[in-house]
C-alpha cells in the first residue's frame, strides 16, 4: 500500500449461530490516510504436517506482566490494561470476564500471527474498548463518532471495529470471547496488513480464529481453530438444507450480499467460510495449504498483487481472481472438492471431533483405524 492510504469503514455484520445471536460491524476498505509505511518481508510460511492448524501450546510466548491505570467512564470505574501492541479498556460488571479479557486479547493475538504461518506484529497499538453495559457503549460511540454514530447505534448485539478499533460491550462471558477473537482478527489486519484480503477470506479468518476452550480451572485459555461448535452447527443445518452456495457465490459475495437475503443466509455464509478455511488448510491432504498461507503472508507484506500480476493493486482483490490466482484449479473442480469435504466435516459423529477442537475427518478416519485394528472392540 502506498504511504497515505489506511483502511475505512465498510460495514461487515457478524452473527453467531444458535440460541445466541451477535451482530458485530467490521469496517475494512481503503482511504487517504498519514504514514503507512510498508511492512517488511516476515519468513515464508510455516509448512504443517497435515492435520495441524495452528501451534502447539507451548508456542505461544507467556503473556507480560500487564501495566494497568484506572479509568473512568461516564462515573462507571474501569481500568486500562496495556500490553505490547495492545491497549484494552474495560469497564465490566462481570470480575471473572474483566480479569480474564487481557490475557484471551494476548494469547489470540499470538494465534493470529502463528496459527497459519508467522505473521508481522502490529504496526501501532490496537485499542479495544470494551463496556458492561450497551448505555455506555452508545455513549462513547456518540462521544467518538458524532455524525457518524447512528450508523452504528442501530446495529443488533455485539461492537464494531473501525480503523483497527474495536467498540465492544459485554453480551455474557461466552459470546464476548468470542467475539473480542473475531473483532480481534480484524483489528489485526487493520492496523498491520499492508494489502487487503478478499472478504470471503477477511471474514472466513476471523471465524476460524473464534475457536477456543477453556480448561476447567477458567484461566487456561487453548485456542482450537476446529472447536467452534455453532458454526459448526449451522454448517450442518445448511448442509441437511440443501443450502451451500457453490464456491463461486461464495467467494464473490460480501456478508452484505448474504445479509439482502435474511440473517439464516448470512448465518450461511459466516458457516461456509469458516469451512472453506479449514478446507484451505487441511482438505486434499493439504494440498492448498502453501497456497494458503502464502496468500496470508502476501497480503500482511504487500506482495498480493505482485505475485498476481496485476500492475497495481486494487484496494480490494475481486475474491474469484485471488482464488483462481493462488490456487490454480478450475472452480468447478474446486467446488466440488470443498463440497465433498464439508459433507465429510458433518458427517454423524463429527460433533465430538468438533467439541475436542480436532479436525472431523482426520478424526472419523483414526476411529475406522482403530476399529479396523481392533474388530471385537464395539
Amino acid at each position: 500500500m502506498n504511504a497515505g492510504a489506511r483502511w475505512m469503514p465498510v460495514l461487515w455484520t457478524c452473527l453467531r449461530a444458535g440460541v445466541r445471536t451477535c451482530a458485530a460491524a467490521s469496517l475494512l476498505i481503503v482511504l487517504p490516510i498519514t504514514a503507512c509505511t510498508t511492512v517488511p518481508g516476515s519468513s515464508p510460511a510455516a509448512q504443517a504436517t497435515p492435520g495441524a492448524v495452528g501451534p502447539e501450546a507451548a508456542v505461544l510466548s507467556a503473556m507480560p506482566q500487564p501495566t494497568i491505570e484506572p479509568w473512568v467512564f461516564g462515573g462507571a470505574q474501569g481500568s486500562i490494561v496495556r500490553l505490547p501492541g495492545l491497549s484494552i479498556h474495560i469497564v465490566v460488571r462481570d470480575r471473572w470476564l474483566a480479569d480474564t479479557l487481557p490475557r484471551f486479547a494476548w494469547q489470540a493475538m499470538q494465534q493470529y500471527r502463528t496459527a497459519l504461518g508467522p505473521l508481522p506484529e502490529p504496526r501501532r497499538p490496537i485499542d479495544t474498548y470494551i463496556f458492561g453495559k450497551r448505555s455506555q457503549w452508545e455513549q462513547y460511540t456518540r462521544e467518538a463518532l458524532r455524525e457518524s454514530a447512528e450508523l452504528y447505534l442501530g446495529m443488533g448485539r455485539g461492537g464494531y471495529t473501525i480503523e483497527g478499533r474495536a467498540v465492544l460491550y459485554d453480551i455474557g462471558p461466552v459470546d464476548t470471547l468470542f467475539i473480542v477473537a473475531h473483532e480481534g482478527w480484524h483489528q489485526y489486519t487493520q492496523s498491520t496488513f499492508v494489502e487487503q484480503l478478499p472478504p470471503w477470506m477477511e471474514e472466513g479468518l476471523a471465524t476460524f480464529m473464534e475457536g477456543h476452550r477453556m480448561r476447567n480451572d477458567r484461566t487456561t485459555i487453548e485456542f482450537l481453530p476446529w472447536r467452534n461448535l455453532e458454526r459448526f452447527s449451522e454448517l450442518r443445518s445448511v448442509v441437511r438444507e440443501g443450502r451451500m452456495v457453490s464456491l463461486g457465490q461464495l467467494v464473490g459475495g460480501t456478508p452484505q450480499s448474504f445479509l439482502g437475503d435474511g440473517r439464516d443466509s448470512l448465518l450461511s455464509y459466516y458457516a461456509q467460510v469458516w469451512a472453506l478455511m479449514h478446507f484451505l488448510n487441511e482438505g486434499e491432504g493439504g494440498r492448498y495449504r502453501a497456497a494458503f498461507r502464502q496468500l496470508i503472508d502476501d497480503a500482511a507484506n504487500g506482495r498480493m498483487a505482485d505475485r498476481m500480476g496485476l500492475a497495481r493493486r486494487s484496494r480490494l482483490m475481486p475474491g474469484r481472481l485471488v482464488l483462481s490466482q493462488y490456487f490454480k484449479v478450475d472452480e468447478r473442480e474446486f467446488d466440488r472438492q470443498f463440497q465433498d469435504f464439508v459433507k465429510q466435516v458433518v458427517a454423524s459423529g463429527a460433533g465430538d471431533a468438533i467439541w475436542l477442537g480436532e479436525n472431523p475427518v482426520g478424526f472419523a478416519a483414526r476411529k475406522a483405524a482403530a476399529k479396523s485394528a481392533n474388530p471385537s472392540k464395539p
